[in-house]
């Protein structure tokens, strides 16, 4: 038996983890940029506090998808690097001026440098999910990656075009969406509270509809996607759970049921993930980098998959420890405390790091 749809599989799952957990940190930087009112400086604090104890931990995820992307399935990693090289260039750069700026605005002394990487922080923090949805719609769109030996006719923007555009603004809107719910939860003043609830409902109310736009534009851009997210069992399960927990997150948070809401939007967002890799299954990019194809060898894959779980065994532990540690710090005065001279980060910690 070939272990090869297994190492997919956690590949899979590594994506929905970055959403559900990275995600939730670029739609905060999100929701930074659009921070106003009174409560604006507050806003800024809770944003910051949510966001500095395990912030960078988060892309631990992405790392692996690429690793295994790249130790199992060489001949698709090549073929991917190629013809998307711009847009994964430029979320990579996302990244790190995203990092960079967190940080710098941190430790800087000047409200006008405190400002400018806020905005850069907030800026990147808004494009770099965007790209990441163009790039796996263009994983999807048998126009954009390499076919075979074929030259690369303008493949420095075939890459941009309705679809991928929508399937960008969806990635922005889920993280938006799981951002302000989380945020919500974790308000300390039922103003806080009440503010980032009208946002998640405002966000969640536009993913729904996006996903809507994206599914209709895949009849013209992505047909044999088309195909599977209508027939494949799996993704049309996932496609009914996105539905229901959507309409019943949005009632949630109607009604001021914030825990129950995170829930719901976790579900969802990971719903929505789980739709398009059991669609897209088995293929890596279309038309033709399948998982089966692409694969060095039936023994590489298996020793990628032994080192993964032996990997799990220490990261899953580590990280749970790392949340507990953290979380449980966090309810001190020290990391609720709000200061109108930190815009962003609060006071220079160490704990963004």
């Amino acid at each position: 038996m070939t272990m090869t749809p297994l190492l997919a599989a956690v590949m899979g799952a590594a994506l929905v983890l970055y959403v559900l957990l990275g995600g939730a940190d670029y739609g905060a930087g999100f929701w930074n940029l659009l921070t106003f009112g009174p409560l604006r400086e507050e806003q800024k604090g809770l944003i910051a506090n949510a966001i500095r104890p395990i912030w960078e931990a988060n892309h631990v995820w992405l790392i692996f998808i690429f690793v295994l992307l790249f130790a199992g399935f060489p001949r698709a990693f090549g073929a991917i690097m190629i013809a998307l090289y711009v847009p994964i260039s430029l979320v990579l750069l996302g990244i790190v001026l995203r990092g960079a700026a967190f940080v710098f605005q941190a430790y800087s002394t000047s409200s006008d440098v405190q400002r400018t990487y806020a905005f850069l922080f907030s800026a990147s923090s808004s494009f770099t999910p965007m790209l990441a949805g163009i790039v796996l719609a263009s994983l999807s769109d048998d126009r954009v990656v390499v076919v075979r030996d074929e030259s690369l006719n303008g493949y420095v923007f075939n890459w941009l075009n309705l679809f991928s555009v929508a399937v960008g603004l969806l990635t922005l809107a889920l993280c938006a969406y799981l951002a302000a719910t989380y945020l919500a939860v974790e308000a300390p003043s039922p103003e806080l509270r009440q503010a980032f609830r009208r946002r998640a409902f405002a966000s969640g109310s536009i993913s729904g509809v996006l996903a809507v736009e994206v599914l209709i534009l895949t009849n013209r851009y992505a047909h044999s996607l088309r195909a599977a997210l209508l027939h494949n069992g799996l993704a049309l399960f996932a496609e009914a759970v996105a539905v229901s927990s959507l309409i019943v997150g949005l009632v949630a948070l109607y009604k001021d049921h914030l825990r129950f809401a995170r829930l719901m939007v976790a579900l969802f967002a990971a719903s929505i993930l789980t739709s398009w890799v059991a669609a897209q299954y088995p293929y890596l990019a279309r038309p033709d980098m399948t998982i089966f194809n692409s694969a060095l060898s039936e023994n590489v894959v298996r020793d990628v998959l032994y080192v993964s779980i032996a990997g799990a065994v220490v990261l899953f532990p580590s990280l749970a420890l790392l949340l507990y540690v953290f979380k449980d710090q966090r309810q001190q005065p020290l990391f609720v405390a709000m200061r109108p001279a930190a815009t962003l980060a609060g006071s220079p910690t160490s704990h963004s790091e």
